[in-house]
């Protein structure tokens, strides 16, 4: 048995593990629970967990949802489309425009990329298929993967400029129409990120998932299913018409208190659920392509390195790629011709596929799934006519360049790189000891792949000052010297994560371990000043 789990194209190696110690803990609680392996053994090595009862499942980490969903439409393809003639299928789809690497064949190779825009990461994948020398049903399949990359923006990013750009200035208009004076403090109030954990905090973020998100989702839908050929196309509706479940009393006071606080004497009653939302989707499309949602920047970068390498075929999945808007804008970019472009959720499929809904891939998220079941079909050689190499494709580390973000977005501008040419996958791989960097605050440490300071960056840690002293000295003249190292790297074995190695003061003090924290944070929203994600802190709205 193999539990599989497909990751995000871009996972920082350490989330990665942390993940695959989860699953074991998991699945160390379903045993016991069941009463498959004793309740008092250990479960962490494999000769612990082969005192079970039921065999322990392997788990299966290796493979990312991008190129799971290729394999999907390549083994669709050559078995249904071409009835498992592989070559005429290679032979038809390759550009007659890109010249082939040397020694390889024209017609014999392919290649693929992918983009997946999922709810928290936007995932892409460039891969190279080769044909063997075989011929007809004897011919294999080698995959090469040639660039991976992955960004945590997406479809959640997308519902937040949604809310942001619709519902939330619809519902400031309104109170300012009602009598409300400072109708942008109140929202903000209410709304916005106060940094305090107490019970209006709880209030705030039941708001944002009882009230905010299920409009923001409303408007996606409505965009959604539009007349793409209608210039007019849009949505007129009230908040009490788009939602399916009304709030809970508790958030519904938590509003109303606060309004009815606001409002001056004698108004007549403020009724949130009558508030008007009126909404143009040629105009959403418009910001779209402006570069006025957080999405555009990664899918700018992504097309532009599926450009580069000249693929022969783009397949785009994930619900958000559903909305005209996402259509028009990588249509717009066209790193592909837009006859090679497939998108997945109109894609058809033959009765092989487990989750086809009449003939089409209903939910775009399901590629993944039947990809991976692909992948490991393939390894064991039990995928009939249809030859494939899938321990070619594995994850690596897509962290090069590591330094200090700008505050406000996610970009590591060259001058603010610490570390370069970072090799996390290598045995035995070390930081350069010699360098050390200044530090005056506290900071969020990210990286990005590529040499190039316009390409997006992930947040990765956030490095922060504990002692009230040393943030005292820091504040007037002083600076603080700061040097990392790689944990876990031997001879035999790659580095797993990146620790704080020592610290001083320009003066040559040492500083105490105790007083910096390095801590993983891969979730920062870096649109808001707290660090807790907008979803868990119902922080929407922007001052």
């Amino acid at each position: 048995r193999t539990l599989i789990l497909t990751l995000p194209s871009a996972m920082p190696k350490q989330e990665r593990e942390i993940f695959r110690q989860r699953m074991f803990e998991a699945l160390a609680l379903v045993w016991k629970a069941m009463g498959w392996h004793p309740q008092d053994e250990d479960f962490t090595t494999p000769k612990q967990r082969e005192k079970s009862v039921v065999p322990v499942p392997e788990i299966q980490m290796e493979w990312d949802e991008a190129s799971c969903g290729q394999l999907v439409w390549l083994y669709n393809e050559a078995i249904s489309h071409y009835a498992g003639r592989t070559e005429s299928f290679f032979n038809a789809l390759a550009r007659p425009d890109r010249q082939p690497e040397p020694g390889v064949v024209p017609g014999r190779a392919l290649r693929v990329a992918s983009i997946d825009i999922g709810g928290g990461t936007t995932d892409m994948a460039i891969v190279h298929y080769q044909l063997d020398d075989g011929v007809g049903a004897n011919v294999k399949i080698t995959p090469h993967l040639l660039f991976r990359e992955g960004f945590k923006v997406a479809g959640d990013d997308l519902l937040l400029d949604i809310i942001q750009r619709c519902v939330l200035p619809s519902l400031q208009t309104a109170l300012q129409r009602a009598g409300v004076t400072d109708a942008a403090a109140l929202l903000a109030t209410l709304f916005g990120d106060s940094g305090r954990i107490d019970t209006q905090a709880i209030l705030r973020q039941q708001t944002a998932l009882q009230l905010f998100m299920p409009l923001g989702h409303a408007v996606l839908s409505a965009w959604e299913q539009s007349d793409i050929n209608d210039p007019f196309a849009g949505l007129h509706a009230t908040f009490g018409d788009l939602l399916i479940r009304r709030p809970t009393s508790n958030v519904m006071n938590y509003i109303q208190q606060a309004i009815d606080h606001a409002l001056p004497s004698g108004s007549p009653t403020f009724d949130i659920f009558n508030v008007p939302l009126q909404i143009q989707f040629s105009q959403l499309q418009e910001s779209l392509l402006a570069g006025q949602f957080t999405l555009t920047t990664p899918l700018h970068a992504v097309c532009e390195a599926i450009s580069h390498y000249h693929c022969d075929i783009l397949l785009v999945t994930g619900r958000p790629t559903c909305l005209p808007g996402v259509q028009a804008l990588i249509r717009h970019l066209q790193p592909v011709p837009v006859n090679r472009i497939v998108w997945m959720d109109k894609y058809q499929v033959h009765e092989w596929y487990p989750f086809s809904q009449q003939g089409r891939i209903g939910n775009p998220k399901s590629t993944a799934a039947v990809g991976a079941m692909l992948c490991s079909l393939a390894l064991d050689l039990r995928l009939p006519r249809f030859n494939f190499k899938a321990a070619d494709i594995g994850a690596y580390s897509t962290v090069r360049y590591l330094g200090v973000l700008d505050n406000t977005v996610n970009t590591l501008r060259d001058e603010n790189i610490w570390y370069h040419e970072i090799d996390l996958d290598k045995p035995g791989a070390t930081l350069d000891a010699r360098l050390h960097f200044p530090l005056r605050g506290n900071v969020t440490l990210g990286f990005r792949q590529l040499a190039n300071s316009r390409w997006p960056a992930t947040p990765l840690y956030c490095l922060s000052i504990n002692s009230a002293e040393l943030a005292k000295t820091i504040a007037g003249d002083g600076v603080l010297n700061v040097r990392l190292k790689l944990r876990g790297s031997s001879k035999d074995s790659a580095p797993e994560l990146f620790i704080l190695s020592d610290a001083w003061l320009q003066d040559g003090t040492p500083v105490a371990a105790d007083a910096l924290t390095l801590k993983l944070n891969t979730l920062a929203d870096r649109r808001h000043s707290g660090s807790h994600y907008w979803i868990d802190s119902g922080s929407v709205y922007l001052k």
